[in-house]
């Protein structure tokens, strides 16, 4: 399968990178509130009871049972509780690596998710709270895992497709600039050239390419070669010199970068994913790794 905007997608939120800091359950009586702060972290809040209102960069909205929400970090925030009645929600502090922070503001999700199942989401919190006072070394795992699971559910929720990212036509642009990667290879791909496709200067193509990628061209680049040189590798009979002319290296320059990405040599590979038959050290072809130097 070629890879789009979809598979890149997949294959980033499949390499989230997430720290729980803390959840709890907490009920606020009437005329609590919380002025104006910018926390460094993201907050999920689920509403169990009661209603409190919000304001996130001067967008105000009403929580109400029923409802989980999903305030970004560092955006200015302030909430209250709203009318005569107690307010009470689940809720969890988290943070995501820097690159991770990028792929979900990219998705543009909404700011809040309606629950129908309410027991399921109720469940996952108490399991959160509970793993906090576990002091077994799979405590940080088990968190973890909760927590992405919330947010994938999230995500389904909040309806989260690609048509979403920046404009309706970002999509499609984007998937012809892989469409063109994906055609040429074999040949000395340029930036300039991409950035064509993507109608932007190739100074901001490079940082635009890598906000949704999450690696730059070159990177990307490169990463293909060494899957398209893998299913080579593995379904034909080709020398590796030819192998390395199919993607557009010398044999040399594709030898040295092979090993440095899997750890051995393409004649290796051959060797062991035969005898073991099936691709052991097949990745994801869309992966973006990101290439030393």
């Amino acid at each position: 399968m070629k890879p789009t905007i979809d598979s890149i997608l997949q294959n980033q939120l499949n390499k989230l990178q997430a720290e729980v800091i803390m959840s709890a359950y907490t009920e606020s009586v009437p005329g609590w509130s919380e002025q104006k702060s910018e926390p460094d972290f993201y907050r999920f809040c689920f509403t169990e009871k009661g209603k409190c209102w919000l304001v996130i960069e001067d967008e105000k909205y009403i929580l109400q049972p029923g409802t989980l929400y999903l305030f970004p970090a560092g955006t200015l925030q302030s909430f209250g509780t709203e009318g005569s009645e107690t307010f009470g929600r689940y809720w969890c502090h988290f943070r995501l690596e820097l690159g991770d922070i990028q792929v979900i503001n990219s998705l543009q999700l909404p700011p809040f998710v309606n629950v129908q199942d309410r027991q399921a989401i109720k469940e996952l919190f108490d399991k959160m709270e509970a793993y906090q006072h576990s002091h077994t070394i799979t405590r940080e795992l088990r968190l973890k895992a909760v927590l992405l699971e919330l947010l994938a559910f999230y995500l389904d929720e909040g309806h989260v497709q690609r048509e979403n990212l920046h404009d309706p036509g970002s999509e499609e642009k984007w998937n012809v600039v892989l469409a063109y990667i994906e055609a040429n290879l074999h040949e000395n791909i340029q930036i300039e050239e991409l950035a064509k496709f993507a109608f932007l200067h190739p100074n901001y193509f490079i940082t635009s390419f890598k906000s949704i990628m999450g690696c730059s061209p070159i990177q990307y680049v490169t990463n293909r070669r060494i899957a398209i040189a893998k299913d080579l590798l593995m379904e034909t009979e080709l020398p590796v010199v030819a192998v390395a002319k199919l993607v557009g290296m010398k044999n040399h320059y594709l030898s040295r970068l092979f090993k440095r990405y899997t750890g051995v040599t393409p004649v290796q590979y051959r060797r062991i994913g035969r005898l073991n038959g099936s691709n052991l050290l097949e990745p994801d072809a869309s992966t973006c790794e990101e290439e030393n130097s």
